[in-house]
């Protein structure tokens, strides 16, 4: 009996994955509606994940701000993969090799600010080993488009490159997005695929909305638009259908 009570419980448990930046969070009064919904959600015995392109520096300052709970968090579009109390699951960096080659690409002399990651790092140069993460912002929104292009284009074989705003692009290593880095974590807490919920808004949400037949807000790119199967408004309107 009690073994078939624990495979009840393995088999409900769900699994809810949720972008940051203009998902969960969008503006002070949103979050704390998500917060209250996601409270709710984690009471049932359900399980809360943050998927976000920010780095740990920057994603331990909103938790310090915002104070919200969730279980796992996905950095750096999924490169790391951390519990609540930031042990470290997974890690994937950037081929060491590329990494100059894709700096003379990046015509940094066009940006205003630019910076790069490492596995827990949130601020150190290109000259770092095992870099995760790679930030740059240009002047014009322009450039920005142009060289997003151009590294996908000339270094498929070895990184994605997100176009995350306006003037910005995010890179990271191709072995990892955050698809796969869902895909990891669910082998490690034997959750079945369709017991899984994934709302984003941006270009690096587009692999796990697709792939989890996810969700996506109204505020979204087009591409994730035409792949998710429902708009919402707030992650807490997400939830509600949820629970």
């Amino acid at each position: 009996m009690a073994n078939g009570h624990a495979i009840q419980n393995k088999i409900l448990k769900k699994v809810l994955v949720s972008d940051y930046d203009q998902t969960f969070y969008i503006n002070d009064e949103d979050i704390e509606k998500n917060k209250l919904a996601v409270s709710e959600f984690r009471k049932e015995g359900n399980i809360f994940v943050i998927a976000t392109g920010r780095s740990y520096l920057d994603f331990n300052k909103k938790l310090k701000q915002y104070d919200f709970d969730y279980d796992y968090v996905l950095i750096n579009h999924g490169a790391t993969i951390l519990d609540k109390s930031s042990n470290i699951f997974s890690n994937f960096s950037i081929n060491n090799e590329i990494i100059l080659k894709i700096k003379k690409d990046l015509e940094l002399e066009k940006s205003i600010e630019n910076f790069c990651c490492s596995e827990l790092e949130s601020r150190v140069d290109f000259s770092h080993k095992n870099l995760t993460k790679i930030n740059v912002k240009y002047a014009s929104p322009e450039d920005a488009v142009r060289i997003n292009k151009t590294i996908n284009s000339k270094y498929a074989d070895f990184v994605n490159s997100y176009h995350i705003s306006y003037s910005s692009i995010e890179i990271i290593t191709n072995k990892i997005n955050k698809s796969k880095a869902i895909d990891l974590l669910l082998k490690r807490l034997g959750v079945s695929r369709d017991m899984v919920y994934v709302i984003g808004d941006g270009y690096s949400d587009v692999a796990m909305v697709r792939d989890y037949s996810g969700f996506c807000m109204k505020d979204s790119v087009d591409e994730l638009k035409q792949i998710a199967k429902k708009e919402y408004n707030s992650v807490s309107e997400l939830i509600e259908d949820v629970i």
